[in-house]
């Protein structure tokens, strides 16, 4: 059963949190035999896919707009029928994606697929207004034709049946907690910029957008560096917010003392080297960041910024949208032992692995 065709659908071909793990197990199942074909719903820009191009078969759509590629996706199944009408199982990760797949399914366009539905975020926390009116539309349109809907913490499970009692009722609904790829490690590692060698920092990574709350992070630096003065901030990754971030670091000059490289492949690298990996989320779904954190570094702050996160054995939290918190959080690092943590956090990531994620996800499609 396990051998069948796979279709996985993503919105770009940027790798960030929710996409590295559709990413993840598609490697995975295509590792172990099994036929994966790849939608990405809007034109290449990245070489993210390049090397799975070589062994899964990858379909781009001709769009800047992922948006103009999910009302596409429809005609583009009909128009293939036959190619996708023998696909065993489809996974995504997006709700408006996610919708539309489902829908695909009630009307017989993915005939044999069992759908399976992955919740990137808690949007009903995240989301507001108009946009959230379009979400909840989606949900209707097409969640009903899922076989199984992964969230990825429990509090994502309460919140969506909260927001959806009616038609969560009728969902095949599971906590599955995002996996975590060890030999991911060796793929993305290597040298850290020569300048950043000797020196100590802290790392951030993600998508320079308000939800990561850098504009949090760059204040409480401020703050740490008056009394580590020798100390650096490294924020990976690339994103609209960038002007403005470095507009906020200019004010508070400190141009010599924050890197933004952009997006880089050997994050493990900055995550081992860091005095300090920190987290410093407004919100998330379950950030695999912290995961990649954890497995290199025992020194790590985490915002609770999604469910699941106070669960973790010995992770230095702290509240959202707090500079005083995060700051007080950080130092505290900075001051104290964490050795103890790495026994904790290896054993807590061992229950992560993607063999366990995939074997839950079959074990959870024989009860829908």
């Amino acid at each position: 059963m396990r051998k069948k065709k796979w279709l996985f659908i993503l919105p770009t071909d940027s790798i960030q949190g929710s996409e590295h793990i559709v990413k993840s197990l598609a490697q995975f199942i295509d590792i172990r035999g099994g036929q994966c074909s790849i939608i990405i719903l809007t034109k290449k820009r990245s070489m993210g896919w390049a090397e799975e191009e070589k062994t899964m078969h990858l379909t781009y759509f001709p769009f800047t707009s992922y948006f103009l590629g999910i009302l596409y996706l429809l005609p583009h199944f009909i128009f293939n029928f036959k190619q996708y009408n023998s696909i065993g199982y489809t996974f995504s990760s997006q709700t408006l994606i996610n919708g539309s797949i489902g829908f695909a399914k009630k009307i017989g366009l993915l005939k044999k697929a069992k759908v399976i539905l992955r919740e990137s975020n808690s949007i009903f926390d995240l989301l507001s207004g108009t946009k959230l009116k379009i979400y909840t539309f989606f949900y209707h349109l097409g969640y009903r034709g899922s076989s199984l809907v992964i969230c990825q913490t429990n509090y994502m499970k309460q919140q969506l049946i909260q927001a959806l009692p009616k038609l969560t009722l009728k969902l095949n609904l599971q906590v599955i907690p995002n996996p975590f790829d060890f030999e991911d490690i060796f793929k993305k590692s290597g040298d850290i910029l020569p300048e950043l060698r000797h020196k100590k920092f802290l790392v951030a990574a993600g998508r320079l957008a308000p939800a990561k709350g850098f504009d949090i992070l760059i204040d409480a630096f401020y703050e740490i560096s008056q009394n580590h003065r020798d100390m650096y901030l490294v924020i990976l990754g690339e994103g609209r917010d960038r002007e403005l971030l470095q507009n906020k670091i200019k004010q508070l000059n400190l141009e010599h003392k924050i890197y933004m490289p952009g997006y880089v492949q050997n994050v493990y690298s900055y995550f081992k080297e860091a005095k300090v990996c920190v987290l410093s989320s407004r919100i998330e779904g379950f950030p695999n960041v912290l995961l990649q954190m954890m497995s290199q570094n025992n020194n790590v702050v985490a915002t609770l910024s999604a469910g699941g996160i106070n669960e973790i054995p010995n992770l230095k939290t702290c509240e959202t949208n707090s500079v005083e918190e995060l700051r007080i959080a950080i130092n505290d690092i900075l001051t104290k032992g964490t050795s103890a943590n790495r026994i904790l956090f290896d054993d807590y990531l061992s229950n992560r692995t993607l063999s366990s994620f995939n074997n839950t996800i079959f074990k959870n499609l024989n009860i829908s």
